[in-house]
């Protein structure tokens, strides 16, 4: 295997956001922010020339780094999950507002009788009534509402967090397919190169025209599999690109290796920092609020006050009077009872979701350690055990064939089996890359530091 495969290829998906400590800003041009770090670690990229650095449009070369970063500017699920903030703090910002005050108009007296002189001794009264909230309804409605406004920031931030990570393995995806069709051009580069060394051997009557028929046959194979495999490059391409809204791909090379790390840490190592993941991180905010309504609950079963004040005009004398006026509900057949259940089964309810989904994160994270122990295992057993064998196995019986003891059937065999190798050996760098995606996304962390 060539040197070059050996750099690493690594991706780290931070979360700013914390159990403890949660951000909840993206700066836009409303000059709110929601911070959300997404960096690559030990990302190994060639350094891309400054006239190909560009923001957006067309690129040449496309990192880790661009691709998740255009991404998370331009996925609709993104945005999507930023405006839902938004109008969260729409909803905020109303419920801190008091009850708007009423203007009565009323007319007594008036109508009752067909002799008009009954106008002359109608009433006119004109008061403000306001709605008074007791029980600091309105501190407890927006409590309430500021835990929904920090439950849509985590939203945003789990949304940021599983594009990120799609980005990363789609990009991985990308950087196999660019691998393998350059295997698979040195694969056709030796089948013709094997394809001439028969059809040589034919013309100086060294070898039998069906072993040129062989060769034939397998530099064709060769060739069907290279554009086959360029096929599925342009469509992970393509794949790629419309995560950022690109309808075709707008990049010519994904820029990178992938990496020849086959480390796993300990799941016992790993299982503590899950409390990192915005999914879970979020719970505890969910209990808050569900504990918040409940007091809001409570706090609904005592009656609001409603009172007035105005002026009263007597036509018959001409003269005014002040009037007040107080409403009070009698609690009597409605004290919001079942509100209140309501609410205290959904408090119990998010308890139990928040160990729910501690248990699903876990489930995700043994699966995901799982797949990355898988791949590091087969990768470790093709780079170490079966390429090597491969390899001197092909060179042996080239050699042999050259000096006439074998013939084309074990050259074509040992040249396939090479070749088969070295694809099943970038398949398990792929397939340990994105199981290392899926770890390091649910933790938080790289996991070389373990």
């Amino acid at each position: 295997m060539a040197e070059g495969f050996s750099i690493r290829f690594g991706l780290v998906v931070l979360f700013a956001a914390s159990a403890a400590v949660h951000h909840a800003t993206a700066q836009d041009e409303k000059g709110w922010t929601t911070e959300m770090e997404i960096s690559a670690g030990t990302l190994a990229e060639p350094v891309v020339p400054a006239s190909e650095r560009v923001e957006l449009g067309f690129k040449k070369r496309l990192t880790l780094r661009d691709a998740v970063s255009r991404t998370l500017a331009h996925n609709p699920s993104v945005r999507a999950a930023f405006q839902e903030i938004e109008a969260r703090q729409g909803e905020e910002f109303q419920s801190s507002r008091r009850p708007n005050p009423e203007l009565l108009l009323e007319i007594e007296n008036f109508g009752g009788s067909k002799d008009k002189r009954d106008f002359n001794v109608a009433e006119e009264t004109a008061s403000l009534i306001q709605l008074i909230e007791l029980g600091d309804k309105r501190f407890k409605r927006l409590q309430a509402a500021q835990l929904d406004t920090s439950l849509a920031g985590w939203d945003y931030e789990t949304v940021r967090t599983q594009m990120a990570t799609i980005a990363a393995q789609a990009f991985v995806d990308v950087l196999t397919a660019q691998e393998r069709v350059k295997v698979l051009g040195e694969f056709v580069t030796i089948a013709e190169k094997t394809r001439a060394s028969v059809d040589s051997r034919v013309k100086a009557g060294k070898a039998s025209p069906i072993e040129l028929d062989r060769a034939l046959v397998a530099a064709a194979r060769a060739k069907a599999l290279a554009r086959a495999e360029q096929t599925r490059l342009d469509s992970a391409k393509r794949k790629l690109s419309n995560l950022w809204g690109a309808h075709s791909a707008d990049f010519t090379t994904a820029a990178g290796r992938l990496g020849n790390g086959s480390g796993v840490p300990s799941l016992e190592s790993l299982k503590i920092y899950l409390d990192n993941n915005p999914n879970l991180a979020r719970w505890s905010d969910e209990v808050n609020r569900r504990a918040a309504l409940l007091d809001l609950e409570h706090a609904k079963s005592i009656p609001d006050l409603r009172i007035g004040a105005g002026v009263r005009r007597f036509n018959e004398n001409e003269s005014t009077a002040l009037i007040a006026s107080v409403a009070i509900p009698l609690p009597l057949f409605d004290r919001n009872d079942g509100n209140i259940a309501a609410a205290e089964s959904r408090l119990a309810k998010a308890q139990s979701d928040a160990l729910a989904t501690r248990e699903q994160l876990l489930r995700f994270l043994i699966e995901a350690v799982g797949d990355l122990d898988v791949a590091a295992t087969q990768l470790t057993a093709l780079k170490r055990d079966v390429l090597p064998v491969a390899q001197t196995a092909f060179d042996r019986t080239k050699t042999g064939y050259d000096e006439g003891k074998f013939d084309l059937l074990n050259v074509l065999d040992a040249q396939r089996s090479v070749f088969d190798v070295r694809l099943d050996l970038l398949n398990a760098r792929a397939e340990y890359e994105k199981a290392r995606v899926k770890v390091e996304a649910l933790i938080g962390r790289d996991i070389n530091e373990f």
